[in-house]
């Protein structure tokens, strides 16, 4: 079973010390006449625990500081994680400040693999490797790239994989949304933009994505 990822992007959203954004982002979203009305009724126990247990989710990026508290929270509740990277040895840096910061954690269950962001045929081969569930796309900077391939989006789209981006940049994100909005939903696959770590910034950005 997919994980529904509306309530796995509001959970990852948790590590970063936001609960006021959340909240103003949930309130905005009852408020409005967004279509799908499914803030009303979500609570803490359906943000995500249980959904995450057994799961494999690809991170992209998984090894910066947004990944990494990603990975780390995937990790300790049940998730089997690989992080998709252009270099190991930032990798193997991470793996030990994970260890350094969360010995209970069992990191020998992260896999890493190297992938190339902008190029989709680069994310597609790590997808076709495993039935992955989530994809979670952390991999910043995302200022200033409208104009650049995101390769991992269109993967994840092609693939038929649920995608969540943590995009900071308004402009970037709707780049992306016009551009796979349409095929994302002829196919029926779910993507979230934008739900990076500045949530009261991003609230307009997100809920025009949401509403694709």
């Amino acid at each position: 079973m997919k994980i529904q990822p509306f309530r796995l992007a509001l959970f990852l959203l948790l590590p970063f010390g936001l609960p006021k954004g959340v909240q103003a982002f949930l309130n905005l979203i009852h408020h409005s006449d967004f279509s799908f009305r499914i803030a009303s009724s979500v609570t803490d126990s359906e943000i995500a625990f249980d959904l995450l247990e057994n799961k494999n989710v690809l991170v992209v990026g998984g090894s910066g500081r947004v990944g990494g508290s990603v990975v780390t929270q995937l990790l300790k509740h049940g998730a089997y994680v690989t992080v998709g990277g252009t270099r190991v040895e930032s990798y193997e840096q991470a793996k030990q400040r994970w260890i350094d910061l969360f010995p209970q954690l069992d990191v020998a269950k992260i896999r890493f693999e190297k992938v190339n962001r902008e190029v989709a045929a680069s994310v597609l081969s790590v997808l076709q490797s495993n039935e992955y569930d989530m994809v979670v796309h952390t991999a910043g900077p995302f200022q200033g790239k409208v104009g650049i391939p995101n390769g991992v989006i269109e993967a994840a789209v092609k693939s038929r994989v649920p995608y969540v981006d943590v995009c900071d940049d308004y402009c970037t994100a709707r780049a992306a949304k016009t551009k796979y909005a349409t095929l994302a939903e002829d196919l029926k696959v779910p993507c979230i933009l934008s739900t990076g770590c500045w949530v009261s910034v991003l609230v307009d950005s997100r809920l025009e994505s949401f509403g694709t």
